[in-house]
């Protein structure tokens, strides 16, 4: 009896592993908040690009994106971009090669959401998706402060980017939103294609 019990746990424990695992969260390395360039450097240098290198970006990258993006700057959760009243009501999904991933300040980590979206949105190795509540009247506010610090830091790493409202309009593209919420804007990166 004691075997078949043995088994049985196992066997359950074996099942449920892979529903584990899609929750689990992907840790990112602790960003690099001493590296980068001079702001007023990085200011000048702050362009847009529309052609990407396919060449994927590595975790540390990636990292340090999100971290700069929307990531937790004081002990007290606050962030690296304001919200109005502190709400944070801003949700930022990546998009790359190995799914779609929702970002977690709290652990600067990624959780899987989904299979990738693929073309509709764009070929670089990274689509940012900034979400935000229907009724959020400051929402737009947020996501314009947010993808800021993105060029800023694409700008300061070598990156390309460029944002985007019109990848928006397919509203059945982003069903994986919780109710209520909709993508604002997409904002591609990765290294610059040299022509």
């Amino acid at each position: 009896m004691r075997c078949l019990t043995s088994s049985l746990l196992a066997l359950s424990l074996l099942l449920a592993a892979p529903a584990l695992a899609q929750d689990a969260v992907h840790k990112l390395p602790a960003p690099d908040t001493r590296g980068g360039m001079p702001l007023m450097q990085a200011l000048a240098e702050r362009h847009t690009t529309r052609a990407f290198s396919p060449a994927a970006l590595d975790d540390a990258t990636i990292g340090n994106l999100l971290w700069a993006a929307w990531g937790q700057n004081r002990p007290d959760g606050k962030r690296t971009a304001p919200s109005a009243r502190n709400k944070q009501n801003l949700k930022l999904y990546v998009n790359k090669q190995d799914g779609l991933w929702l970002y977690d300040a709290a652990a600067h980590g990624l959780s899987r959401v989904a299979d990738a979206l693929g073309r509709p949105l764009d070929d670089a190795p990274v689509v940012l998706i900034f979400a935000v509540p229907d009724d959020d009247r400051y929402g737009n506010m947020h996501v314009g402060s947010v993808y800021q610090n993105v060029g800023l830091f694409c700008a300061s790493a070598g990156l390309g980017n460029v944002v985007k409202a019109s990848t928006t309009r397919d509203a059945a593209l982003f069903s994986f939103l919780p109710k209520g919420w909709h993508a604002a804007a997409t904002q591609s990166v990765g290294l610059p294609l040299r022509q």
